[in-house]
């Protein structure tokens, strides 16, 4: 063997080393199905996550629209979303709307509101033997904290105010829950509506037409 010859083989076994074959069209294949099993295993892992979060969700009442204090709810005045539950968060659930119309918020309520229990009038209320009313009360005849729905509260007319444990031959002061609250006006006076019963009507109406102290009741 020359010298030549042996650079050329030396030559060509370099080549094969750095030019190493093509993987076989079998290989290939398997490579191939690899891929796609991948690919199915990965998109039935989606599929299933979309699945559990829709399962989670619950439909929720939410206002499509303003709605002022006292204005009864319409079918226009209702959406429902999409909710993941969370215990800390009262809502209404769309499967309830038929119970929503017809009945009204507290306070005026904006667009996108998630309707919950506690913005609502209570049910039946003024009903039978209850009647909402009206008392202008000025800032400084009630509490510093905020007045909220369905809170028991102490009404004692003006100018000689009384407790309401004292006898009713002593005083027309009586206990009422309260139904909404008005927005204040240039001098801080504010309308609250309260619920009495037909025992305390006549006292709530005589007390509507002059000041009033309110104070805040044990539940």
């Amino acid at each position: 063997m020359t010298v030549t010859d042996f650079t050329e083989r030396l030559r060509k076994a370099r080549r094969r080393v750095s030019d190493p074959r093509p993987p076989s069209k079998s290989s290939s294949r398997w490579l191939n199905l690899a891929t796609v099993v991948v690919a199915l295993v990965f998109a039935l892992v989606i599929v299933h996550l979309v699945a559990v979060l829709r399962d989670r969700t619950v439909p929720a009442l939410v206002l499509a629209r303003d709605v002022g204090a006292t204005q009864p709810f319409t079918e226009a005045d209702l959406v429902a979303v999409d909710l993941v539950p969370d215990h800390d968060v009262r809502f209404i659930r769309a499967a309830d709307r038929a119970a929503v119309i017809g009945r009204a918020p507290v306070v005026g309520l904006q667009k996108g509101t998630l309707l919950a229990a506690a913005s609502l009038i209570p049910e039946g209320v003024p009903g039978t033997g209850f009647q909402v009313v009206g008392l202008r009360v000025e800032a400084g005849n009630r509490p510093s904290q905020p007045l909220w729905p369905h809170a028991r509260v102490c009404v004692s007319p003006l100018p000689q105010p009384l407790p309401c444990d004292s006898l009713p031959s002593a005083g027309n002061a009586f206990v009422a829950r309260v139904a909404g609250v008005g927005s204040p006006d240039s001098d801080g006076t504010v309308v609250v509506d309260v619920i009495v019963d037909s025992e305390h009507i006549g006292p709530a109406l005589a007390a509507a037409s002059g000041s009033v102290i309110i104070s805040l009741r044990g539940a």
